[in-house]
């Protein structure tokens, strides 16, 4: 779970929870005319002095400009590649250019400078806004007409952002009955809105805001909002059935959320409920505290509970001073991480990462992984994210990127990484799931978000503990090409045959670098260890003695205001059902933070003081 440096304490809404909730979108709107056409009034950075001056994004020919009125230097002008005013098309044949309910789809823009659709931070209405390189790194500037100029960085790594950009594929055209139908300014419309193009690869509940830690970085703010937010189990059950009733793909991954889900007084039941109602995969998001004790692990793990998605900032309990403030958790971690590996249930690290306090753990987290891989499946890195109004110097100070993740992991030497080389966007896979749907003729679940939204790798783990990145060993571009080719051929012809399978057997071995693998690993050791990630059969249980220990090791920046883009969250694949619909992560959390109205319906006054309930009540 992404979590802030500083949290707003938002009180109940006076007016009604639909009459709250249709204001501030509203609200976000506010703008809209006025983005609508050009020339449009900004301020941005001078190109040639760097000084912050006032410009005019305005249309010469086919081009979008920005043209500065600067004092020093006169009227540069820069052309940027835009998608806003600009009627672009995919450069893919298999893109759908409307969603599945008419809306249209603005392709993903692979360079830079670029115009965005971002946030106010001050006002949260929706304006305009630009991507551009200063100094090898990536920057967003925009202009609110009410609160003025505001800048934020992108990536500390305009090599990695760049190399990320141009990995995406097809666009996805949406879902086949969203909750929200009308042609609002995303996302003032959200909950899903009909401009949404992805389907959840993880959909998420939240069960409570009540925590049994008090943690100074908590985006839910939990025991400190004045009041209770933790709905009936009936209402989560309504929740989770809204996500497998979603179409073109039922949702088949849930994580429950808080707070900490497990002090829920249904906690096992849901837990139950969600396997009998056809989630396949089911993790919670947890501090791992009640986990600490193996007796509440065990009936965790017999009532369905796969993973851990474990709060996890650094070795030691010195790491969790700042970040935490709960004397004695790393002990209780290590308990709970133990319990998992007794019980057999598998632990994703989340380490939420802030330059300047805990990115000195990064060496060390990554090392406890390659340690523990029995147990541990991936590592989710995740950069801090902000609310509230912050200096630029604040956010120069703390401010962490996917490009600063991906040079210090390129630092560590047990990591053999080597970033540009190594790390891929989130959505590079997506023809994994393709080829899977060709062959199966099921939908599958697609990790279809923005290239800016994640990016990491996969690592082989030896028996001996030495890492190799998979496209050391892998060619990855190679491979992931030709097994889209592979799907939408299939699908073309719309079966199966036995060819088909002796061209994928051939496609993996011309594909595979066998000199720089590990020594006890082929091609079809590794063939059944991708299927075991998609398949529990497969890699879990006796069946994961047959495939190899892989460690996932990426990170996800969740926006906030500061560095929100419109185009990304449309590509959400972390969704929220909630009583008021479904809405990405990034609006739900970080960005409009939708959070505190669509839980309106179940708060319940209280004091921050009232104490939680304890692991007897979980039963």
């Amino acid at each position: 779970m992404t979590e802030n440096v500083v949290s707003q304490q938002t009180e109940a809404p006076e007016t009604s929870p639909a009459e709250a909730l249709a204001d501030f979108r509203r609200h976000i709107q506010r703008y809209a005319d006025h983005n609508a056409s050009l020339p449009l009034d900004t301020q941005a950075s001078c190109p040639d002095c760097g000084e912050v001056r006032t410009a005019r994004f305005e249309r010469k020919g086919k081009h979008v400009t920005l043209t500065w009125d600067c004092q020093r230097c006169g009227h540069p002008s820069v052309a940027h590649h835009d998608a806003i005013w600009t009627d672009l098309a995919s450069p893919l044949e298999t893109s759908h250019t409307h969603t599945l309910t008419g809306s249209r789809i603005r392709p993903v823009i692979r360079g830079l400078p670029r115009t965005i659709e971002t946030l106010c931070p001050a006002c949260c209405s929706v304006i305009i806004g630009r991507y551009f390189v200063r100094d090898g790194q990536v920057w967003i500037e925009k202009a609110c007409p009410e609160h003025g100029y505001f800048r934020d960085k992108i990536s500390a790594d305009v090599g990695l952002f760049s190399k990320a950009s141009w990995w995406s594929f097809h666009e996805h055209p949406g879902q086949q009955r969203p909750q929200r139908t009308g042609e609002g300014t995303c996302p003032g419309d959200c909950g899903l809105c009909s401009q949404h193009l992805s389907s959840p690869v993880l959909a998420q509940v939240d069960l409570t805001n009540r925590c049994n830690m008090r943690c100074p970085i908590c985006f839910a703010n939990a025991n400190a909002q004045g009041y209770i937010f933790e709905p009936p189990y009936e209402e989560i059950v309504r929740q989770m059935q809204e996500l497998r009733d979603m179409r073109p793909t039922p949702t088949t991954a849930i994580q429950f959320s808080g707070g900490e889900p497990t002090i829920h007084p249904d906690f096992l039941k849901i837990i139950r409920t969600a396997g009998e109602m056809g989630f396949s995969h089911i993790q919670i998001a947890t501090n791992g505290m009640t986990m600490s004790d193996l007796d509440f692990a065990q009936q965790c793990h017999d009532a369905g509970l796969h993973t851990l998605y474990l709060q996890f900032d650094g070795i030691g309990e010195a790491a969790y001073v700042e970040t935490r403030n709960h004397p004695g958790i790393w002990k209780k971690k290590l308990a709970a991480i133990e319990n998992c590996r007794n019980v057999g249930m598998k632990v994703c690290l989340v380490p939420t990462i802030v330059k300047g306090i805990n990115d000195d753990q990064i060496p060390g987290i990554f090392q406890f992984a390659l340690d523990n891989i029995d147990v541990i499946s991936g590592i989710s890195w995740q950069p801090v994210s902000f609310t509230g109004r912050m200096s630029v110097e604040e956010l120069e100070a703390h401010r962490y990127t996917l490009g600063d993740l991906g040079r210090d992991l390129a630092d560590i030497p047990q990591a053999n990484l080597v970033a540009l080389r190594d790390l891929y966007p989130v959505g590079t896979v997506l023809p994994l799931s393709e080829l899977l749907e060709a062959i199966s003729g099921d939908p599958k679940i697609r990790a279809s978000c923005h290239p800016d939204c994640a990016f990491g790798t996969y690592f082989l783990v030896s028996p001996t503990g030495q890492a190799y990145p998979w496209p050391s060993v892998v060619n990855v571009e190679g491979l992931f090409w030709d097994m889209y080719e592979h799907a939408q051929r299939i699908k073309k012809k719309g079966r199966f045959t036995w060819l088909d399978k002796l061209r994928l057997l051939r496609m993996f071995k011309r594909h595979w670098r066998p000199e720089s693998a590990p020594p006890d690993l082929d091609v079809k050791r590794l063939i059944r260890t991708i299927m075991g990630m998609v398949d529990k059969k497969v890699g879990r249980g006796e069946g994961e003695k047959q495939t190899y220990k892989t460690l996932l090791c990426a990170g996800m920046h969740f926006q906030d205001r500061y560095n929100f883009d419109v185009e990304r969250v449309k590509r959400c694949v972390i969704l929220y059902s909630t009583s008021a619909g479904v809405f990405p992560f990034c609006t739900h959390n970080c960005g409009p933070e939708y959070r505190y109205l669509t839980q309106a319906e179940y708060m319940q006054p209280t004091s921050p003081t009232e104490p939680t309930q304890t692991l007897e009540t979980n039963e």
